[in-house]
């Protein structure tokens, strides 16, 4: 069986990272960030557009099915 990556995985690669933890860090984004992260919570919420979740629980349960 072929390894195929999903939407997400293609749309992430083109998210530009270094320049997106530059501006995290220069707004001091992840100061008091307890568990999720603000790189978590863009890949969660690019999900649950994606997906067409309804809801936070539907974007929790969509997340830990994969």
């Amino acid at each position: 069986m072929r390894h195929q990556n999903s939407v997400l995985h293609q749309l992430l690669k083109f998210v530009p990272w270094g320049r997106f933890d530059k501006l995290v860090d220069a707004h001091d984004a992840d100061r008091r960030v307890r568990r999720l992260s603000t790189r978590s919570q863009l890949v969660a919420l690019m999900y649950g557009q994606l997906s067409g979740a309804q809801s936070l629980r539907e974007i929790e349960h969509g997340l830990s099915s994969h």
